[in-house]
């Protein structure tokens, strides 16, 4: 006989694998994987130099018509240090609303979005090791993609500020990148 523990588990992971689809039966699910360069921004620019930044995405409207939505981000980006040899990366992830305009239905869209999370900054350099802090951070951005529905590209430029002590991270990558939807 199952024990409780086991039962419990297989009541709970029917519905949560159930979950993707039945959104995916109720909207649009759209996975985005993109990659650009980063420009430090203000003080910042004192300490890093330009960077990339590679970004993947995961979208959900609640209808294929919505024009609002929630977005999932993931990102990892390197720049070099300016003044010592060394570099600095950021690893972090964001949840976003996104509020899209144009056509229903359409893929070839303007969407503004909007939302925090969190950001790993990692400083290694031979000069001192390495060093890492993770904080809260805010990020907005707008882009245009252009397609169709079940493969778009995009465009898209964001601006993220990192709250820490001492000199802010603050950063706009501006990405480019392909979108798969109808999930």
């Amino acid at each position: 006989m199952p024990s409780r523990h086991l039962r419990a588990a297989c009541l709970l992971a029917i519905p949560l694998l159930s979950l993707p689809v039945t959104l995916a039966a109720q909207g649009d699910i759209r996975l985005g994987l993109g990659a650009g360069i980063t420009m430090p921004l203000r003080s910042y620019g004192d300490v890093v130099d330009k960077g990339w930044m590679g970004n993947a995405s995961l979208t959900f409207f609640p209808a294929a018509s919505a024009a609002l939505g929630f977005r999932l981000d993931g990102f990892y980006g390197r720049n070099s240090l300016s003044a010592i040899s060394g570099r600095q990366t950021q690893v972090g992830g964001t949840a976003n609303l996104v509020l899209q305009f144009g056509a229903r239905r359409s893929p070839n869209r303007f969407y503004v979005f909007g939302g925090g999370g969190y950001v790993k900054t990692t400083n290694s350099s031979p000069n001192f090791g390495k060093l890492s802090d993770t904080n809260p951070a805010l990020n907005g951005g707008a882009g245009f993609s252009l397609g169709a529905r079940s493969l778009a590209l995009f465009v898209e430029a964001r601006y993220i500020n990192v709250f820490t002590d001492g000199v802010k991270p603050q950063y706009a990558p501006l990405m480019a990148g392909v979108t798969f939807g109808g999930f």
